[in-house]
């Protein structure tokens, strides 16, 4: 069965769609007293609650992209990132640790044997110059490694000073976030509760509305709501509908005038209140 809506009279809408009037009176027609002639109180009440549903929307906004909430988003990653980031380098801390103790003991070892030889090369206890001669070649070569050893010992205390450094670095740098943290969640929770106070209140005088509107018109207008990006209901005011600011064209605004009642804006097709034309 065909759309009655898809043509429109002659120089009226838009070209494939049927004009404002002539929609409401097809809907008057085929429902008969579902479509009424709401009072202009009820559509006057409509914007009321227009006007809170639009409040309610932009603290939700609001709300959902505080500036403060991100930031101590960030800074709570942040602090997750110092943290993993302390971890890893105190395990390479212990490990340099070990590292430094073991070329310590292997060091203090070598030089104990070192001592132990000097001493029996120079008491003139060895006679035997293939012994003697075994032992000073022992000693060069105790020298040799410990120097190798004592290269590598200074590499890793090298290594432990800057793995220090940088964990004093990490710790500063937890110190600032976790500070930074405590001061944006203070100012989150005010700012959260400030908005939570405005929600309740506008959410109030919406429960106190929502009475005052016939049932037939409130769910047209949540219907426009949610396709319509929140707005159901604009004003006329000065001939143009605020929900789109298209201007009206005279004639249509004279017959507006003269019918009163539901209307809609042929453009954007959200309900229009006539506060003046």
């Amino acid at each position: 069965m065909p759309s009655p809506f898809q043509v429109a009279p002659s120089g009226e809408g838009r070209p494939g769609q049927i004009s404002m009037r002539a929609e409401i009176t097809v809907l008057r027609t085929r429902y008969g007293h579902a479509m009424p002639d709401h009072p202009q109180e009820a559509l006057l009440r409509l914007l009321d609650l227009q006007e809170q549903d639009t409040a309610i929307q932009r603290l939700e906004t609001r709300r959902a992209a505080l500036p403060e909430a991100a930031e101590l988003a960030d800074t709570r990653r942040r602090l997750e990132e110092l943290d993993s980031d302390a971890d890893i380098a105190e395990k390479q801390r212990q490990e340099l640790s070990r590292a430094q103790s073991k070329l310590e003991g292997e060091i203090e070892l070598i030089e104990i044997k070192t001592k132990k030889d000097s001493e029996r090369v120079f008491s003139g206890a060895v006679s035997n110059p293939k012994e003697l001669s075994a032992l000073q070649s022992g000693i060069e070569q105790q020298n040799q490694q410990r120097s190798v050893l004592e290269d590598q010992l200074l590499e890793v205390m090298e290594q432990v000073e800057s793995n220090d450094s940088h964990i004093d670095r990490l710790t500063t740098q937890k110190v600032e976030a976790t500070e930074r943290a405590t001061e944006l969640e203070e100012k989150v929770s005010l700012l959260m509760g400030d908005i939570d106070a405005e929600l309740e209140s506008h959410g109030l005088e919406r429960e106190k509305i929502v009475p005052d509107i016939p049932s037939d018109l409130l769910a047209m207008y949540d219907k426009l709501r949610e396709q319509k990006g929140g707005v159901g209901a604009a004003p006329l005011r000065a001939g143009t509908c605020e929900g789109c600011h298209t201007k009206i064209p005279q004639r249509e605004l004279e017959h507006m005038k003269a019918q009163k009642g539901l209307q809609r804006c042929e453009n954007c097709r959200r309900i229009l209140v006539v506060l003046d034309i």
